[in-house]
């Protein structure tokens, strides 16, 4: 993970993920109309093409570093929890606020939460 090819590597991928996100979202809920379900098929359109991006540039499908680094894949997965829960705990407290601004709250606080555990993991080792 401390390498700059997969620092690099790992910010496309979350970039692309969460621009194709903010992107995608709207148009989903415009049809759906389910916030919920939106947001869940919305971010796995938004990984399917950041993964396939990291594809065409002859990255791979998978990360390595998140089975290499303890710690790291555990974490992936409560970002994904917590920003799922902000994003559901936000729609149901505040439903008179668009859901993009939910959506973007929800990123706002996991990436917090990413950051901190990321620097928790790089501080152990």
């Amino acid at each position: 993970m401390s390498e700059p090819g997969n620092r690099r590597d790992w910010a496309l991928a979350l970039g692309a993920t969460l621009t194709a996100d903010l992107l995608i979202f709207p148009t989903v809920y415009g049809m759906l109309g389910a916030p919920i379900l939106s947001r869940c098929v919305s971010l796995l359109i938004a990984y399917a093409f950041s993964q396939t991006l990291r594809l065409g540039m002859g990255r791979g499908i998978a990360p390595r570093a998140i089975f290499q680094v303890p710690g790291l894949w555990p974490l992936l997965a409560v970002t994904v929890l917590i920003n799922f829960g902000l994003f559901a705990i936000l729609n149901t407290r505040a439903p008179e606020i668009r859901p993009i601004l939910h959506l973007l709250l929800a990123w706002t606080g996991s990436m917090l939460f990413l950051a901190f555990g990321l620097s928790r993991i790089k501080r152990l080792r």
